[in-house]
């Protein structure tokens, strides 16, 4: 009908429309629908009867910006999309040989959608447009994909563009293979993720009038196309909605969760737990809490992101059933988390295995103040033992604090929140006298190997020594840093082994020595009371082995004395002499424990000031420190007491070593003695006979002259 030649002036079978998609003026019958209809009018019962069937390819519209036909491909005369644009009778697609093509008489061969390629070069460069990848096998196709239109590429689960997209009798919008209105076509690849459908993240729910990027509402988009775009997306993980600027695996979530979205939903707030971080180092991430890039994809080398923690598809990590719904408060067996973090934390100890043992302790308020709530009004029972103190989201300060504390200069707060009047640890609290803390060593000229922190409660070198510088919250016993074996879930009283304390303290005094080494030579000497008087008690009622050596003589906490938080009763001390030789006097007096040592003359006359400006280097051999007699406290000027010449920690003065741990008889040259004979402050006063007064300074008869002699 097309050729001249052929040209009569009878009426044809097909009525006269001189209207030829290819040549003006012209009768285009084998280009017309007509044509087609002529066969594919569903007579016969085969691919013919769904060619006009539902929902098909535009046609008779001209191609919009996004695609590009190629010049093999003809457009009509007004330059639209017509049938024969991707059909011909005797194009490349139509040889018999062509085993994908050979029944659709495409004009180029169509091998796993490489014709829909030519057009649509955005979607077959998925990684340049962000969208749903093609020609990849991440997951085997399920058959009902296929039962329901798909077409089988060369290898069945290999995506293709028809596995999802259907050119003619399409059944859904945009020519899917079924209606995606509720993700029915997301859901038959990605059963796992069905799992969303009715929770708070199923946006059509719980944000049902919020548009994505294409301008749908939620309402309309259905549970994934709320935030999943299958081309064009924002980023590489589909996302449908606008992200802000930064790491896009943490934008995603914040899309709705961060504090200036707007929307009255679950914010993380200011304090949240860090993501795109690496673990630290030493961490086992199992398995079971992936990591990620900073585009979202899972890989072992990757980052702590919130998918790490959280199953956005799940409300419930024991029952895909239970969805939770709009109006219901989560807590931390579900809130999509990928473990349930309620009993035992089991979420947070699987990272921070090194925590584990505050689960069997007394910091697990669980056992020790069931009742007690944090911030957020829960308990221990529906938090998990680490909620108590730390909240992942919308924490009160740094370190993720559960507890109501200052932004600022936490460090020496943490503990406080709870060891005080109205706290649950009200009956473990510090006292009126206690060792210093937030106080910076340098100043002290003191070096540890501890740890100190800055004001935000960060491990610091130049950092200041807070309650967390000699305990570690999360473990009971230093010897045991996983869990306790022995531990029966009970309020157990500590000692100088444990109570959260970061290195035993007794037998031998390893925590004060971290700081106070040159005070730790006391131990196994005659000053060390596990060797001399093992039952003896302090004021709080502790045996050496209870509270350690040091506990013996000074208290850390709850001492009743200011004055080197002395552990032990003041004796009355004779005024010009001074408070300081009541704390020797405590135990070298009558009824006490060194009732057996004590010198009939024991003091230097009090009326005689004293001057150590040459001799107060601490670091000297003559060091003689003075000491104010009503305070106690440092003085260059004073009286002679028991500690100018006596060094209460170390044996003798010319070897910086501990004791043999045997009660030992001591002589002039050790006994405690600070310096010796021919450097001490004597000589300054008495010149030549220094030597005989030093010797015999407790020795009555060889000390006064006898009348008789």
């Amino acid at each position: 009908m097309w050729m001249d030649d052929f040209r009569e002036n009878k009426e044809t079978l097909i009525e006269w429309q001189p209207s030829n998609a290819l040549k003006k003026d012209t009768q285009g019958v084998e280009s017309s629908e007509d044509i087609c209809y002529s066969c594919h009018d569903g007579y016969v019962r085969d691919s013919r009867n769904i060619t006009w069937k539902y929902n098909r390819h535009p046609v008779f519209v001209k191609p919009s910006g996004k695609v590009i036909v190629p010049d093999s491909f003809p457009l009509s005369v007004k330059n639209e999309i017509y049938c024969g644009t991707c059909h011909s009778a005797h194009g490349k697609g139509a040889a018999a040989t062509e085993e994908h093509a050979k029944t659709s008489l495409f004009r180029e061969v169509n091998v796993n959608s490489s014709l829909c390629e030519m057009c649509h070069l955005d979607q077959a460069n998925f990684r340049a447009s962000n969208g749903h990848p093609v020609h990849s096998r991440a997951i085997k196709l399920p058959d009902k994909l296929f039962e329901n239109g798909a077409v089988s590429a060369s290898d069945k689960n290999t995506v293709i563009c028809q596995s999802c997209h259907k050119i003619h009798g399409a059944k859904g919008q945009k020519l899917l293979i079924v209606d995606n209105q509720n993700s029915e076509l997301c859901i038959i690849c990605h059963q796992e993720k069905e799992s969303i459908s009715g929770t708070k993240h199923d946006l059509s729910i719980t944000l049902p009038d919020v548009k994505n990027i294409k301008d749908k509402s939620l309402s309309e988009s259905g549970p994934c196309g709320a935030c999943h775009l299958p081309h064009n997306a924002v980023g590489k993980r589909l996302w449908a909605r606008t992200m802000g600027k930064g790491n896009p695996a943490a934008q995603m979530c914040l899309t709705c969760h961060d504090q200036s979205s707007g929307y009255k939903i679950k914010g993380v707030g200011e304090f949240s737990h860090p993501i795109d971080i690496k673990p630290a180092s030493g961490t086992h991430i199992p398995p079971e809490l992936p990591l990620f890039s900073s585009e979202g994809a899972k890989t072992k080398d990757g980052n702590v992101q919130c998918f790490t923690c959280h199953d956005i598809h799940r409300w419930d990590p024991q029952t895909p059933i239970n969805k939770g719904g709009k109006d219901v408060e989560g807590d931390s067996s579900n809130s999509f988390l990928r473990i349930s973090n309620s009993s035992g934390s089991g979420l947070c100890i699987l990272c921070h295995v090194d925590k584990k043992q505050l689960v069997y302790s007394d910091h697990n308020l669980e056992v020790t103040a069931p009742e007690e709530k944090n911030i957020q009004g829960v308990n221990t029972r529906s938090s998990g033992p680490c909620g108590a103190c730390h909240l992942p989201h919308n924490a009160s300060s740094y370190r993720l604090w559960a507890r109501n504390l200052p932004k600022e200069n936490i460090a020496g707060e943490l503990c406080i929140s709870c060891h005080k009047n109205e706290g649950p640890a009200k009956d473990k609290q510090l006292g009126n006298y206690f060792h210093p803390v937030n106080v910076s060593l340098e100043k002290f000229k003191i070096s540890t190997a501890l740890p100190l922190f800055d004001e935000k409660g960060n491990k610091t070198q130049d950092g200041k020594l807070v309650c967390m510088t000699c305990h570690d919250p999360h473990v009971w016993n230093p010897d045991s840093s996983l869990f306790i074996e022995e531990y029966k879930y009970a309020n157990v009283e500590g000692d100088a082994t444990n109570s959260f304390l970061r290195k035993h303290n007794s037998p031998t005094s390893d925590l004060c020595e971290a700081c106070h080494f040159k005070q730790a030579f006391v131990d196994g000497t005659d000053h060390d009371l596990n060797v001399t008087a093992p039952d003896a008690k302090n004021l709080l009622g502790q045996t050496v082995k209870e509270s350690g050596q040091c506990g013996a003589c000074h208290l850390v906490h709850n001492s009743p004395n200011s004055l080197r938080l002395w552990a032990r009763p003041y004796l009355p001390y004779i005024e010009k002499s001074g408070i300081i030789e009541s704390l020797c006097n405590s135990c070298h007096s009558k009824n006490n424990i060194a009732g057996n040592k004590i010198p009939v003359i024991a003091t230097h006359p009090g009326d005689k000031l004293v001057n150590n400006i040459m001799r107060c280097d601490r670091d000297d051999i003559d060091y003689a420190p003075l000491f104010d007699v009503k305070s106690g406290n440092f003085t260059n000027y004073g009286n002679i007491s028991c500690p100018t010449c006596h060094n209460a920690h170390q044996w003798s003065p010319l070897s910086k070593i501990k004791g043999i741990g045997q009660n030992v008889e001591g002589n002039a040259t050790n006994s405690f003695l600070r310096n010796v004979s021919y450097r001490n402050i004597c000589i300054d006063c008495h010149g030549f006979d220094a030597l005989f007064r030093y010797k015999y300074f407790h020795d009555l008869e060889d000390r006064i002259p006898q009348r008789t002699r």
